[in-house]
């Protein structure tokens, strides 16, 4: 019995002496936990910048105390200290980026990487970037045009997809097609890309903007200013950079796209998109038919050419992590038809065809090295056949018989293009390297070309530094070393600097050294006829330029979702030696013109764009003002100044219960200086217009059918005045100049399916 009795008291102290334990360790644990501690980074995925005012929630793992959860925001260095006193849930949300959620066990601290969400996709930009990255965080000013942009506005190509932007200047030409300036450069000023491959085939100096389908596009980036320092030579007035579609989720897609428009165009599209596993394939093909347009249609010709434009592409891509390898081919055609009025009293006419093919292959592919470093490569063929040819029509056999005694033209272009960059971050990110190749031979063959056959080669190589020495304060230096087979290639500079130095606010400055070798078109061209006399110049010098841009944005988000931005931006651009037609001699007819280094080239201005949105609403307006001045060297030495302001006005609205999409574009275009170099110099003025264009979109059967349709030029201007001279090739003709053809309507129907 005693026995027993101690048995049972020693357990009992034993039982006592394990519960005052256990309590003891759950006290003495919970005052561990009271005092741990963890440190919070959040960085954006892409581009690896800490990203302030994230939300983070941390939430007890065990207990349905909903008044143990805290909420707390980042500070500008994306970090965040939290306190915890056991298993511990965080809740991480970022306007713009996928949420995450994460479970603290210890004291570590713990860098989150988080993702943009599907919301602000559109928002990624590759151009002049190390890598893909948000556009707010660029050192760059980078506008972006989206895919869905595009299909409000009825938009089938590179110009329908720019028309009407502010600072963005479209010239047309019935022969040379639609041109493009960027802060009043224009022509070779402005380099233009697909995927980071140049397009080729300039005629007269413009590449024809229409002809560059939409096909597969998911967005247009555009940089304006000087990029020569990173993408070479035509890059003096920006870049326009086409970024095809990547990243598709669903394992297939495909979408039928047709367009109709009063004025006689009709547009047909098949495009889809295939994900396996790791690969993804896209393909396109479609063709695009003109009927032509006059304001009054009276005879055979027409001031807006008809055409038939034929295209196809496919891309290939295979993606592991940050590997990924990929192809791309593209083909177009266009078939161009410049009829002549009948002759007097005869039953033929004089006609033109213009038959141009536009083949391209890429490869290219991404290599991670170690960290977030990775090697970037690509290898590109473009090439470019334009057919010219004149003819003489029976318009009662219908017979076409080639002119003998007319100089046709066949003009072939190659360019080989090979590019090479090297990304290095440090490990405290704090310091970026990126340093590259590039390798350009293009080689031509011209039946208007002195000597037929030319080629040219340019071989530079590049680097730059980005640095942050501050939170908020990015400093990108770079430089340019290049060779060109026929010009000295000077030392290439430039400059970009964003700082953030608000919740709200920050500012970019930028400098960049310009510079355009003469194309082999103005060195070599020979072209003469009964009704011309056209010379290239092969002594002519390269231009050279300098620009300055400035730019300031405030942003600001509301309570109850109200969104404002304000960029106020000035720039100054000057050019020397730059490049044009002059008239050498007017006593015989035809007259002679030359390319020559004619002028030095400057301008200045100012645009501010406020840009607000809330719910549904969305409105764009914006004013720029821009000055030129042109110090004439020859034919005799003369000075031109000029100014002109643009406004344009963008609105969007989706209206309840219906669902449906309004949009409306409004733009005015100021006057533009025209110059005529003569025997002197003679200056006009183009004159200033207005255009509207509205239009209604809904999506139907949950978003598997999308239809749009609207107005275009509801104003219904076609030819504005010349006051003065007129600019030599412009496609002015009779004192005016085409900008549009009249008001017509449209309508598009996109047919979605994906799985």
């Amino acid at each position: 019995m005693i026995y027993l009795w101690r048995r049972d008291m020693t357990i009992t102290k034993i039982r006592f002496c394990n519960a005052l334990f256990l309590c003891l360790l759950i006290a003495f644990s919970g005052h561990i936990y009271a005092y741990n501690t963890v440190t919070v980074s959040v960085y954006d995925s892409l581009d690896l910048h800490p990203l302030s005012d994230a939300v983070v929630r941390v939430m007890p793992l065990h207990g349905d105390d909903a008044t143990a959860s805290v909420t707390d925001v980042t500070n500008k260095k994306g970090q965040l200290t939290v306190n915890y006193t056991g298993p511990t849930v965080i809740h991480i949300t970022h306007l713009g980026y996928q949420p995450v959620y994460d479970t603290i066990y210890d004291g570590r601290n713990r860098n989150y990487y988080i993702r943009s969400s599907t919301s602000n996709l559109d928002d990624v930009v590759v151009t002049g970037q190390y890598t893909a990255g948000s556009a707010k965080t660029s050192v760059y000013d980078v506008k972006v045009y989206t895919e869905k942009e595009f299909r409000l506005k009825g938009a089938t190509n590179l110009k329908e997809a720019l028309q009407g932007s502010l600072n963005v200047d479209m010239t047309q030409d019935a022969v040379f097609g639609s041109g493009i300036s960027l802060q009043g450069i224009s022509g070779q000023g402005v380099k233009i890309m697909v995927d980071g491959v140049p397009v080729v085939g300039r005629i007269n100096g413009n590449l024809d903007v229409s002809q560059i389908n939409l096909s597969n596009i998911e967005r247009v980036e555009i940089i304006k200013g000087p990029m020569s320092a990173i993408y070479g030579s035509d890059a003096m007035g920006g870049v326009i950079n086409l970024i095809s579609r990547t990243n598709q989720k669903e394992k297939y897609v495909v979408n039928l796209r047709s367009y109709y428009e009063s004025v006689g165009q009709y547009n047909i599209e098949l495009n889809g998109g295939i994900n396996v596993g790791k690969s993804q394939f896209y393909v396109a093909g479609g063709r695009n038919f003109f009927g032509g347009y006059s304001a009054v249609d009276t005879a055979r010709h027409k001031d807006w050419l008809p055409k038939e434009q034929y295209f196809a592409n496919a891309k290939y891509m295979y993606t592991s992590g940050r590997y990924r390898v990929g192809a791309r081919l593209s083909f177009f055609r266009e078939l161009m038809l410049n009829r002549g009025n009948l002759e007097p009293n005869a039953t033929y006419a004089y006609d033109a065809h213009s038959l141009i093919y536009r083949p391209q292959a890429t490869v290219f592919g991404t290599i991670p090295i170690k960290g977030f470093s990775e090697l970037n490569l690509m290898l590109s063929y473009t090439g470019f056949v334009r057919f010219y040819n004149y003819y003489k029509k029976d318009l009662v056999t219908l017979e076409e018989n080639l002119l003998k005694n007319q100089q046709q033209d066949t003009s072939i272009y190659h360019d080989i293009v090979a590019r090479a960059t090297y990304t290095l971050t440090t490990y405290n990110k704090k310091v970026s390297f990126q340093f590259g190749a590039d390798i350009s031979q293009e080689y031509t063959s011209q039946t208007l070309l002195t000597g037929g056959k030319h080629q040219m080669g340019d071989y530079a190589a590049f680097g730059s530094v980005r640095w942050r020495p501050l939170i908020g304060l990015d400093i990108q230096p770079a430089v340019r070393f290049g060779y060109n087979t026929k010009f000295q290639s000077p030392l290439i500079p430039s400059l970009n600097v964003k700082y953030d130095f608000a919740k709200y606010f920050n500012i970019r400055a930028a400098y960049g050294m310009g510079y355009r070798a003469p194309s082999l078109y103005e060195l070599y061209f020979n072209f003469h006829d009964s009704n011309h006399n056209l010379n290239g110049d092969s002594t002519l010098k390269a231009e050279k330029g300098h620009s300055v841009n400035l730019s300031f944005t405030y942003q600001q988000l509301y309570k109850g979702g109200h969104k404002f931005r304000l960029t106020p931006t000035g720039f100054f651009n000057t050019i020397s030696n730059k490049i044009d037609f002059v008239l050498i001699d007017a006593t015989l007819y035809p007259l002679t013109y030359q390319y020559g280094n004619i002028n030095d080239y400057m301008n200045a201005g100012a645009e501010c764009t406020a840009e607000y949105a809330w719910q549904r609403l969305s409105v764009t307006a914006s004013f720029d003002y821009i000055w030129y001045h042109a110090a004439v060297k020859q034919p005799v030495q003369s000075q031109v100044s000029f100014s002109s302001p643009d406004v344009a006005l963008q609105a969007r609205y989706k209206v309840p219960k219906a669902e449906i999409t309004v949009s409306v574009n409004y733009k005015y275009t100021g006057s533009k200086l025209n110059y005529s170099l003569t025997n002197s110099t003679e200056t006009g003025t183009r004159s200033p217009f207005h255009s509207l264009d509205v239009s209604l979109s809904r999506d139907f059967w949950k978003e598997r059918i999308q239809v749009t349709c609207g107005g275009k030029n509801l104003l219904n201007v076609t030819n504005v005045g010349n006051n003065g001279a007129i600019a030599f090739g412009h496609g002015s003709s009779g004192g005016n100049t085409l900008v549009n053809w009249g008001r017509t309507f449209f309508i598009s129907l996109n047919l979605h399916f994906a799985k």
